[in-house]
């Protein structure tokens, strides 16, 4: 009698006969045709992406985050992004094309809606969801390779596909080309609304970053998906290994720029941080401030926009003050102690600091109304 049968049923009842894979998984030869009709630039294909770069475009430009994660999950560019890496696993130099001409002919789609659309209503100014995507490192070509994974093993079970829309939610590939579109359509300088003030004056690279973010998410995106599929025998990696390198040294001149851009953007928030320690009334924290500490109690910073470049930060700062108390001798003396300190704390090969003050008045009045005697 085998004496691993009743450890076995014990097992099975205790995990309810738990299995590693539950999932079917789909046929190469089904897993093809799906593939091949995905890489295809249909009529569908285009109604889908153009209403989603409207939509984006509408939600960039209002501001609102809910309207451009709806751009997402009608977005339907994932899909020849998936069939190109599908087409580069099975060495399948047709699909691969194909694949790739329709991603090339939707981003050209895309870019032009937005720019189009954006210079129809005249945008001059840029909100935190656009500035917020043209920044990319390597926190956003994690999240485009765990999102690939997600999207290219959901592709292959039969269970999954419903995960398709959260990837498309994580993962960003319509809002930066938008973004990308209303850069195209400013001038060389744009104004930057942030919270209750405007900054004007800085420098256009809103197109340039937004697509290095689109560039970040389809690398990112095809590698991993190369793997996965490499991984559940979707073709060999005898046969592909020199699509395989293409990627690889794709995604490692990649990383060049977002590793540096990962310094600048945790240099970033340390910075930021500070400053929000301000906003919460704790301006007195700094040195200068000790001599009057009565006057900056008074003080409020209202907004901070932060951006850090190449190790060079740019500071643009508001504060709300009562008219008179912080002339222009003490703002230049506040500007040059934060760049001084700035500098030695976060090593910054440069700092430039701009100080604006809104000035406020607070008014009382006093007196005691005479109510109506009663008869």
């Amino acid at each position: 009698m085998d004496s691993s049968s009743p450890r076995r049923s014990v097992l099975d009842s205790l995990s309810g006969e738990w299995k590693i894979n539950l999932e079917n998984r789909i046929p190469p030869k089904e897993l093809y045709q799906a593939r091949i009709a995905s890489s295809k630039p249909s009529l569908g294909f285009f109604v889908l992406l153009l209403c989603a770069a409207v939509i984006a475009t509408l939600g960039l430009i209002a501001n609102s985050t809910a309207v451009v994660i709806g751009a997402m999950i009608v977005a339907p560019l994932m899909d020849p992004i998936l069939s190109l890496a599908f087409g580069l696993s099975i060495s399948n130099n047709q699909l691969a094309k194909r694949s790739m001409l329709t991603v090339v002919i939707g981003v050209i789609s895309v870019i032009a809606t937005a720019a189009l659309l954006s210079s129809l209503l005249d945008v001059s100014e840029v909100n935190r969801e656009m500035t917020s995507r043209t920044a990319p490192n390597l926190i956003d070509l994690g999240v485009a390779v765990a999102a690939a994974v997600a999207g290219s093993f959901s592709m292959t079970r039969e269970r999954l596909s419903n995960s398709l829309a959260g990837v498309a939610i994580a993962v960003a590939l319509v809002p930066p080309l938008c973004v990308c579109g209303i850069g195209l359509s400013m001038g060389n300088e744009v104004v930057a609304v942030f919270g209750r003030g405007t900054v004007a004056g800085i420098t256009n690279q809103i197109s340039e970053g937004s697509f290095l973010l689109f560039l970040v998410n389809l690398i990112g995106i095809t590698v991993a998906s190369l793997f996965i599929f490499l991984v559940q025998r979707y073709g060999s990696i005898i046969q592909c290994w020199r699509n395989l390198l293409v990627c690889l040294a794709l995604l490692g001149l990649l990383c060049i720029p977002l590793s540096s851009a990962l310094h600048d953007f945790s240099i970033k928030q340390e910075i930021v941080s500070r400053f929000d320690t301000f906003k919460a009334g704790q301006i007195n924290q700094l040195k200068i401030t000790s001599k009057n500490p009565y006057l900056w109690q008074r003080v409020r910073l209202l907004f901070s926009n932060v951006r850090v470049l190449n190790n060079k930060a740019t500071v643009d700062l508001v504060f709300s003050a009562p008219k008179g108390i912080l002339s222009e001798e003490l703002a230049n003396e506040l500007s040059g102690t934060m760049v001084s300190s700035a500098k030695e704390e976060f090593n910054l090969d440069d700092a430039k600091i701009t100080i604006s003050v809104i000035p406020n008045q607070i008014n009382k009045f006093s007196g005691i109304s005479e109510l109506p005697s009663r008869q």
